[in-house]
């Protein structure tokens, strides 16, 4: 199991935003970036043992909302956090297919921001 806490994502990649198409792919490459370097630095040393198999792995993201504004609905957490999914992936060596469809909880606000995705169960 591990468990990242990234930024809040930027609003080109909220669902409901009309952002250019440019600015979205130059938001996707840098998000999936954290994700990759976020799971990277919370890796365990067995990781290929621990992902291994064809079992699908749990996940969840803890939404910690901004200060100000609306906060984002369930389907709009998932969408907006499909490239940090995409780079925790790339970086354990799994396709992101084994990835559950993911729960999600919101657990107040903050200034900033932020998730905190937990992929796989107990180790």
């Amino acid at each position: 199991m591990i468990t990242v806490d990234l930024p809040y994502p930027a609003k080109a990649l909220h669902p409901n935003g009309r952002p250019h198409p440019q600015e979205k792919a130059r938001e996707v490459k840098r998000h999936r970036t954290w994700g990759n370097h976020a799971a990277l630095a919370v890796l365990p040393v067995n990781h290929p043992a621990v992902f291994a198999g064809d079992h699908l792995l749990p996940v969840h993201i803890a939404v910690t909302g901004k200060s100000r504004g609306p906060m984002l609905d369930r389907d709009a957490v998932i969408s907006a956090s499909k490239s940090y999914l995409d780079g925790i992936a790339d970086r354990l060596g799994v396709n992101d297919r084994r990835f559950s469809a993911p729960t999600v909880e919101f657990i107040g606000r903050s200034k900033t921001g932020g998730f905190t995705i937990t992929i796989g169960g107990a180790v």
